[in-house]
């Protein structure tokens, strides 16, 4: 049996190699906009995407599961892009919410229930590369799933590698795919997973990034594995009392920010299905998460079942483009969680705080646990280098300014105590340097 195994594994190479010898000569496909080479973790700011432009990409991500057979694929796309989001997380094989979209995305010969794993379902795949490149075209990536439904395990590694060649080399030469995930919630194959990761990682030319993903979880899945270039967790929860926003989600972000990856929760909790309907909650949820250093993800009806109904907003949908904006603003890649350089104490806000190691530029997040409430005689501390500081105040639905002041530091050693003006529900404290003056040390230091 092993022998007729092996023979089965080089009949279909042989096959197989055949029609993949044409992607193979075509050149990588790269496109006019921030997607003009693959991002991979950066060498330095081990947290952040870059390419060899040097841009770092700043993610946010919305699910969009049957992309590449919904009806209308542009409309998917622009209205990605009214969110704000530059990536969506779609399935190459599965049958996403099979009842409501009866679609069966394929990539094989045959049929789900009589493969032919000798072949490629080619005209399914020119689709594919047909909306990859529509989405590039748009300055969108793709977080792109292998597996959905399919499970395979190690007995089935001889008869995937050919998938893999060729998802390597015919949709790898994409740049704006910016992550293989190998599956979606599933850990029971780890060792199938392990070797197609490694795979990966040793024969795709364009060194995409590779990961997988678990179910809803506290912490990030298989974070000390070398093919697992992303910390990633699943919050598929809502606003039930259980999930706190300071000790479920401002904790897991801060969990799964602690491996030296980039910080990925590429699946939320959805309105209705997870019980995640308080709009204001979600913008909460997604700044903590975004405030200590992790990227979030927009999940909800619209990219699941009901992705072909193309006017559908979940509430709180127009809060997700001011906040990658506001970070966008930034030289985000340089910022850091900073637990000292501004802070809270004694308060009943949940906050997190991000600080550039030279502390020339630092953000704090705080908000009220509860929705509509009205927050005053609120104080903030700051530690913070010599010099003079721009302190702003802004609203995270919408980034307008409430208030700003100038403050003088005397170093390192003076904690400077302010009253924040009053606000309801959240609030975006910004410090940047006006004026660097020669650095003093704090007592105790020679």
């Amino acid at each position: 049996m092993k022998h007729l195994a092996a023979i089965l594994s080089v009949l279909i190479h042989l096959h197989l190699l055949q029609g993949m010898a044409f992607a193979q000569d075509l050149p990588p496909v790269s496109f006019n906009n921030v997607w003009n080479a693959p991002f991979r973790p950066d060498p330095v700011y081990r947290n952040h995407f870059t390419n060899s432009n040097g841009r770092f990409l700043y993610v946010l991500n919305k699910t969009a599961w049957a992309f590449f057979q919904c009806a209308y694929p542009e409309k998917v796309l622009d209205n990605a892009l009214k969110h704000g989001a530059n990536v969506i997380r779609v399935c190459l094989e599965g049958t996403p919410y099979e009842s409501e979209l009866n679609l069966d995305l394929w990539p094989w010969g045959g049929t789900r229930r009589s493969p032919d794993w000798h072949c490629f379902n080619e005209d399914y795949l020119r689709e594919v590369e047909r909306r990859i490149r529509m989405a590039g075209e748009k300055g969108i990536g793709l977080d792109l799933v292998l597996y959905f439904d399919l499970t395979p395990d190690v007995r089935d590694i001889p008869g995937q590698k050919p998938y893999w060649d060729m998802v390597i080399s015919r949709l790898g030469r994409y740049s704006n795919v910016l992550v293989f995930e190998i599956m979606n919630e599933e850990t029971g194959n780890e060792a199938f997973q392990d070797s197609a990761g490694n795979y990966f990682r040793k024969h795709d030319a364009g060194k995409h990034p590779v990961c997988s993903s678990d179910g809803t979880t506290d912490d990030a899945l298989w974070p000390h594995k070398t093919w697992m270039d992303l910390a990633v967790v699943h919050t598929c929860t809502g606003t039930q009392p259980e999930y706190d926003l300071e000790y479920w989600y401002l904790n897991v972000a801060r969990n799964i920010r602690q491996y030296g990856k980039p910080a990925f929760n590429n699946e939320t909790g959805r309105e209705n299905r997870h019980r995640n309907n308080d709009p204001v909650h979600r913008r909460k949820q997604g700044w903590l998460f975004a405030t200590a250093g992790a990227f979030w993800t927009w999940h909800s009806w619209d990219g699941c079942e009901g992705i072909n109904d193309t006017s559908y907003f979940a509430a709180g949908w127009q809060f997700l483009k001011p906040m990658k904006d506001f970070f966008e603003s930034l030289p985000f890649w340089r910022l850091q969680p900073n637990h000292t350089a501004c802070s809270l104490r004694n308060s009943p806000l949940v906050h997190a705080s991000l600080s550039s190691s030279d502390r020339t530029v630092m953000v704090m997040y705080c908000c009220s646990r509860e929705s509509g409430k009205r927050m005053d005689d609120q104080k903030a501390f700051f530690r913070i280098a010599d010099g003079e500081y721009l302190v702003q105040f802004l609203s995270p639905a919408d980034l307008r300014e409430i208030g700003r002041s100038v403050i003088l530091s005397g170093g390192l050693k003076n904690i400077i105590e302010m009253t924040l003006p009053d606000f309801t529900d959240d609030l975006i404290v910004k410090i940047t340097l006006k004026t660097g003056k020669e650095r003093t040390l704090m007592e105790g230091t020679m």
